[in-house]
């Protein structure tokens, strides 16, 4: 008898111990906590057994004879009343996002339109485009012509005097000086819509970014929360385990610790995506936007981006050379500006009015030009064309960095696009058939419960940073694809700086 009720009291200790190490793999609903949204088991605190002792000793005789051993423990499990192949927890592909119900996922194509709606560079770039198209129309504008009142010998003899009338004076301007004035302000506006191109094109950029920044920050939270899970299930494996002299106190305690971290990650990974969202709305201009679920997509296609290609779009593409080759048209223009400006303009008057004393009406007519003696507009001049050479040499010299940008970012979507094929079609597989292969080999009785939860851990920690890879070489597509322009947030920059040659009341 008491050899009997020793045995039943192996087989209760048994069975608590098998139902606990069985969390991720094949297990019933009544025996443990139903599976997770992810595939994943969800972990639960293992409740107490209850009920008569010979009630659990009659349940486990009358199971069926196919059951399933952890090697480590060498104690029998009862099985789950479902087909055990339907119920392995799965692990999660690094697939796109799914929206949940409550609220649509929003896609890169809205938050681009947010943008383009709501970002105030923009408004600023466009308000640049209309001051320069105003000082084109005033640069052309032709000089007031004055007119006014003029008399002679006013009191004489208490005559109200000699001669009285009016005047009329025009200055004519000569050499084309307003035409030119007028080009060279509308070449201004030109600069000032490139400008604003670079300014749309950098928001889409940082929009972009971040938008893949914030999906893979999403997915990581994923990732955390998976691996706190897989902590949970080793450190409640290691207390059994101990309870069966199958592991010390200082397995415990590591296994206490490494959840701690993996919960502390969680919580920085939740911190980093709740900071991806705000510079990501930010960014659209609608920062009252609250978090909320992205759907998209991180994998890269077939093939990758080729240096020369890249190069040679970059070269006869960028807006920021086209602004800089727009800037010497522009300087050009100047500099024949600057040399008509001593041509004389033609200043006239004309005068009409009564002679009292000769009872007749009289008019004067006054003619005269400013004679370019000491002021030839010289040192503006040569100020222009300083302005004209530098121009020539910016358009070399950016040409040059935007090879040694380019060359930069290529080098680290190169690394990055070679990181993510290799993770992508090696190592994520090897690291699944590996779980698959150690979660074949516990259900047959010849592989232990940690085994299978270390290489879980492992594929899981490859896809953490297999999206440290896909971030990276996200942010290098968009950056090679869109110029190399960031700064969706910066001030637009002026189509040309103020010098002394427009710190003049009237510009030309």
């Amino acid at each position: 008898m008491d050899r009997k009720l020793h045995t039943v009291a192996l087989l209760m200790l048994a069975v608590a111990s098998g139902c606990a190490a069985g969390r991720n793999r094949g297990v019933s609903q009544n025996q443990r906590g139903a599976l997770d949204a992810t595939g994943l088991a969800t972990v639960e605190k293992t409740a107490p057994l209850s009920g008569p002792e010979h009630e659990l000793v009659k349940e486990t005789e009358e199971t069926p004879a196919t059951r399933t051993r952890l090697a480590a423990y060498q104690v029998e499990v009862p099985p789950t009343h479902d087909d055990p192949e339907t119920i392995l927890p799965p692990l999660m592909a690094a697939a796109e996002d799914v929206a949940v119900a409550a609220a649509p996922a929003l896609l890169l194509g809205d938050l681009e339109g947010m943008a383009m709606a709501n970002n105030p560079t923009l408004v600023q770039a466009t308000a640049q485009i209309q001051a320069a198209r105003g000082g084109a129309y005033q640069a052309g504008l032709y000089p007031n012509p004055v007119v006014g009142y003029t008399g002679e010998q006013i009191g004489v003899s208490g005559t109200a005097g000699e001669t009285q009338g009016g005047f009329i004076a025009q200055e004519f301007v000569t050499g084309g000086k307003l035409r030119l004035s007028r080009a060279k302000w509308t070449q201004r506006a030109r600069i000032a819509e490139t400008n604003l191109l670079i300014q749309q094109r950098r928001v889409l950029n940082d929009v972009q970014a971040q938008f893949y920044r914030t999906l893979a920050a999403q997915r990581l939270v994923e990732i955390h929360r998976e691996l706190v899970a897989n902590g949970e299930d080793n450190l409640q494996t290691y207390r059994e385990m101990l309870n069966l002299g199958q592991a010390n106190q200082s397995q415990l305690l590591q296994a206490e610790v490494g959840l701690q971290r993996d919960r502390l990650d969680l919580k920085q990974a939740e911190n980093e995506f709740q900071h991806a969202w705000r510079n990501l709305v930010s960014l659209a201009g609608v920062p009252e936007l609250a978090p909320g679920t992205l759907a998209g997509t991180l994998e890269p296609g077939d093939e990758s981006l080729d240096w020369d290609a890249a190069l040679s779009q970059l070269l006869s593409e960028s807006p920021e050379l086209r602004a800089a080759w727009q800037k010497i048209r522009h300087d050009e223009i100047t500099v024949e500006r600057e040399r008509v400006q001593p041509i004389p303009n033609l200043l006239t008057d004309v005068t009409v009015g009564r002679n009292f004393e000769a009872g007749d009406t009289t008019a004067t007519v006054n003619l005269g030009i400013p004679l370019p003696i000491f002021d030839r507009n010289q040192g503006t001049i040569q100020q222009a064309r300083s302005d004209l050479m530098q121009s020539h040499a910016e358009v070399r010299r950016l040409e040059l960095e935007l090879r040694t940008r380019l060359a930069g970012q290529y080098r680290d979507y190169q690394t990055a696009w070679q990181r993510v094929r290799t993770y992508q079609n090696e190592m994520l597989p090897k690291a699944e058939e590996s779980y698959d292969l150690l979660h074949d080999s516990y259900k047959a009785r010849r592989a232990a419960w940690p085994d299978v939860l270390t290489a879980q851990r492992l594929y899981l920690n490859l896809r953490r940073e297999h999206l440290g890879n896909l971030t990276t070489y996200r942010e290098g597509d968009v950056a090679i694809r869109g110029m190399l322009l960031t700064g969706g947030l910066a001030q637009p920059q002026s189509p040309v700086s103020g010098g002394h040659i427009d710190a003049v009341p009237k510009p030309r």
